[in-house]
Parts: C-alpha cells; structure tokens; sequence
C-alpha cells in the first residue's frame, strides 16, 4: 500500500463522515439530493473500506486532488448535498442553471 492509496482513502473517509454527519435541521426534504448524497456516500466510503480490507487500489496524484477539492466542497456546504449546486445569489430555478442543480433542486 503506498502514501497516496492511504492519503486517498482518509480524505474519502472525511468525505464519508461528513456527509453521514448532516442533518437537516427542518429545512425540506429532497429525495434526488438524498440519493446523490446516497451514492456519494457509497462511493467514497468504498475506498477507507478496500484499504482496510488489503484490496488493492490505485490512487495517483490527480485521484488524491480531486477528493480534496470534493472534500472542500463537502465540508464547506456542512453536507449539504443540494448546496453543492446551488449558485450564489440563487434564487428561483432557471433554464440558466446548470442542469445539475435543476435536477437536485427540482420539487417533487
């Protein structure tokens, strides 16, 4: 297991606890959030496990990067998947928004 593999499977693992540690504090429920969070989560809670576990896993520097400015981006928005997209200043949803965020920000 070399630095980087280890360095990239703490920085998931932040990831992971961060956005397992959110709590909404009564704002409204978003289910397309909930499941972006939902892989999100997945996703990045699978490489501390494989670590762990002696599966080999591959991480260079640009994996690495990557998960540090999701990480950032995590930790800046307190876990709050649906923030992540959301523009500042925002408003209403527009076609001008990126469709990301009209896909997460869209009401049931």
């Amino acid at each position: 297991m070399n630095l980087l593999a280890i360095l990239n499977a703490i920085v998931c693992a932040a990831i992971t606890l961060r956005l397992l540690a959110y709590r909404r504090h009564g704002s409204q429920h978003r289910p397309r959030a909930a499941w972006l969070a939902y892989l999100l989560i997945v996703a990045t809670a699978s490489v501390p496990l494989r670590v762990l576990l002696g599966v080999p896993v591959s991480a260079d520097l640009t994996t690495v990067a990557l998960n540090l400015v999701l990480a950032a981006a995590v930790f800046a928005v307190r876990g709050n998947v649906s923030d992540l997209f959301r523009r500042p200043g925002w408003r209403l949803i527009t076609d001008k928004d990126h469709p990301i965020a009209h896909f997460v920000r869209k009401p049931q």
